[in-house]
């Protein structure tokens, strides 16, 4: 079983929390909103025996206390997963991003190009126009300044919590466990950092980025995902032929054991530079 090592750099005057272990190329991945390293563990068994993973906690989430200055854009987060490669000297990796750490993805794919082998993007908030409009309309309520500390406060109550994930986000039969450590992140995450990312990270277009990289991309989206359009997802990456779209029958955004396996079908042949499985998806491009 793969062992990942806990450690801890400074980084702008503050903490960075990551773990690292496994063996062989570098793949480096930033966790979603909410969330800490933790949100990969079902990843770790069956990549570490393929990757040395790298996996940070993002400023403001997990162990990782928020930046002092400036704002958590995808930049300045992205900036702290650069910080952390260079304490494990890694210059060129594979890259991931959950969620909105697909935005930090694709900052560091903006800032090191060269860096960058392979792309992988599970369920991306790529542009605005990729992320369903309710969604949008959830979040700009949410964050309103006279709103926020209220919805921050409510965020921390167990009840509510899984009551909102299960109707607007994440849908039924989560994992338990996930649901669980998912609350326990919820709990630790910095308000203002938060705040600043979502709002942040929703604003950016990512698309051309995207299309005009030279790395190899694979992007995993579940078919019944609340959050990211689907559909125009689909159409947006048709015609770029160095990306993947594999989406997963019968899953949504909240994970499931089903789901985790068939992510990492997808992921391990992708990696290893082998056909992506069909049994595992419903639509594929390119």
């Amino acid at each position: 079983m793969t062992q990942l090592e806990e450690r801890f750099i400074t980084h702008a005057g503050g903490r960075v929390r990551y773990l690292v272990g496994g063996s062989g190329h570098p793949l480096v991945l930033c966790h979603g909103f909410l969330g800490s390293a933790e949100n990969f563990e079902t990843w770790f068994d069956e990549l570490g025996r393929i990757r040395t993973l790298v996996v940070p906690d993002l400023p403001g989430c997990g162990a990782s206390p928020p930046l002092r200055d400036g704002r958590h854009t995808a930049g300045a987060l992205a900036a702290a997963v650069e910080a952390v490669c260079r304490d494990v000297e890694v210059d060129r990796y594979d890259l991931g991003g959950l969620c909105l750490g697909s935005s930090v993805a694709m900052a560091m794919l903006k800032r090191r190009p060269a860096a960058v082998d392979r792309l992988l993007l599970h369920t991306p908030l790529l542009a605005p126009a990729l992320v369903r409009r309710r969604f949008h309309l959830q979040v700009r309520t949410f964050m309103a300044p006279g709103i926020f500390p209220a919805i921050s406060w409510l965020s921390r109550q167990r009840v509510v919590s899984d009551l909102y994930k299960r109707l607007l986000v994440e849908g039924d039969n989560v994992d338990s466990a996930a649901a669980e450590m998912n609350f326990r992140n919820q709990l630790r995450a910095d308000p203002r950092a938060l705040r600043e990312w979502i709002l942040h990270g929703l604003r950016r277009d990512d698309v051309q980025l995207l299309r005009g990289s030279s790395s190899a991309a694979l992007i995993i989206v579940a078919a019944d995902d609340r959050i990211v359009d689907v559909p125009v997802l689909r159409q947006t990456v048709a015609g770029m032929d160095h990306v993947h779209l594999a989406g997963v029958a019968d899953a949504g955004h909240g994970w499931t054991e089903t789901y985790v396996r068939r992510q990492l079908e997808l992921i391990r042949a992708f990696l290893l530079d082998q056909p992506i499985p069909q049994t595992a998806a419903v639509a594929q491009v390119a």
